[in-house]
């Protein structure tokens, strides 16, 4: 099986560093938008046997721009973005400064963050989640080529999960519209690239 995960386009909420996790669900701004067309005019939907997407509409629309009407969007609501809870919405730069201790060197929430956001969903959690994702495509799908339009911080988690047993420290956010891929031989995943840009922005 190869996977391919692309991240959704800008939305307001990323232009402004706000986290963006599964309260708010905004669609792409006007940049978000257009930067999704000009990637998506390089991008060829028909490689792919299967096409799934986050139920939510930053997402739904990265979908429908990067597949063109050329493939069905199966959702699956696993695929909807890490809930951050009470941190939702909230400048990230400030909560490090007012909760260091739940800040990772790079400047991501770490996994103690939930002291501090007690709604909010754990890693284990989060994992939990992509785990059953990942382990139902290979089951269904073990030669096939599958594309997912979703979330910076569950791309993250997928490549966490196979690669540092879900510790988010050792993967970046990826940009906006860029794509990340892991191939398969004999179960045994790889990663073939990570943050791959199709356009310059």
């Amino acid at each position: 099986m190869e996977i391919v995960f692309i991240r959704h386009g800008e939305t307001e909420l990323n232009k402004t560093g706000k986290i963006q996790g599964a309260y708010f669900d905004y669609d792409l701004n006007s940049q978000g938008k257009a930067y999704a067309e000009k990637a998506a005019a390089l991008f060829n939907p028909v490689n792919f046997d299967v096409v799934f997407s986050s139920p939510m509409k930053r997402a739904l629309t990265t979908a429908r721009i990067f597949t063109k009407g050329q493939k069905e969007i199966n959702i699956d609501q696993r695929l909807i973005e890490h809930n951050f809870g009470e941190w939702d919405g909230q400048l990230l730069s400030e909560l490090g400064k007012k909760y260091p201790d739940a800040v990772d060197p790079w400047g991501k929430a770490s996994a103690s963050y939930v002291k501090y956001a007690p709604s909010g969903e754990t890693f284990a959690e989060l994992n939990k989640r992509c785990t059953s994702f990942l382990t139902e495509m290979q089951e269904k799908y073990a030669n096939k080529k599958v594309l997912v339009i979703c979330h910076g911080t569950l791309i993250r988690m997928m490549f966490a999960h196979y690669f540092t047993a879900g510790d988010l420290n050792y993967f970046q956010t990826i940009d906006n519209c860029a794509l990340a891929k892991i191939s398969y031989c004999n179960q045994t995943p790889r990663i073939n690239y990570y943050n791959r840009l199709l356009a310059p922005q």
